[in-house]
């Protein structure tokens, strides 16, 4: 079991140096537009985007987190994050508008780079699943993309809040994500 967590970890830092150096490049890979323009359309694409849209090549027999979709029902609003392992990061807020192209900041993709590497290690704690309902209010779902599955994964904003939650470092580096994301320049606001 050991040799298979070095090979783990070095497949990681592999796939950091790679996204470090690419992010470097000016073009980055993101899943384009939406025909639905709808809150719900783009969440639902947010949701689809495949490995092979982020034009990555994952081999079959490893389970690889690619992407992450944290949705964070705030009461009046639902806060979805969807960041990839390319750096693209978008926010969307069900009342309307959001954050789009944040990831073409560099300090962005690689909060979002490392939200999504991060994801890896709790895949375990998450369930397959083909259903992608939005949270009850005063929780947190979190849904990991793989190259396999679609895995989910809810939490009560409470234990996160009191610090008793498992999930809460990741629920941590997507805030980080949303910090960055609203700093001014960095992305687009959506109407």
């Amino acid at each position: 079991m050991t040799i298979l967590y070095i090979i783990l970890i070095l497949l990681q830092a592999c796939v950091i140096v790679y996204f470090i150096r690419r992010s470097k490049r000016p073009k980055l890979v993101a899943p384009s537009v939406p025909d639905d323009n709808t809150y719900e359309g783009i969440r639902r694409f947010a949701l689809n985007v495949t490995a092979g849209q982020l034009k990555l090549t994952i081999p079959p027999a490893d389970t690889f987190v690619y992407g992450v979709v944290m949705d964070w029902n705030m009461g009046e609003t639902t806060v979805t994050l969807a960041a990839y392992i390319t750096g693209a990061a978008n926010m969307y807020f069900s009342t309307g508008g959001g954050i789009t192209g944040a990831g073409k900041n560099p300090v962005v993709g690689e909060v979002a780079v490392e939200f999504v590497i991060a994801a890896q290690s709790f895949i375990n704690r998450a369930a397959a699943t083909t259903i992608t309902e939005l949270p009850a209010p005063g929780t947190v779902k979190f849904y990991l993309l793989t190259n396999k599955y679609v895995y989910a994964a809810q939490e009560q904003v409470e234990y996160l809040d009191d610090n008793s939650s498992p999930w809460l470092s990741l629920f941590e580096k997507g805030n980080q994500v949303i910090i960055e994301m609203r700093k001014e320049g960095n992305g687009v606001m959506a109407n």
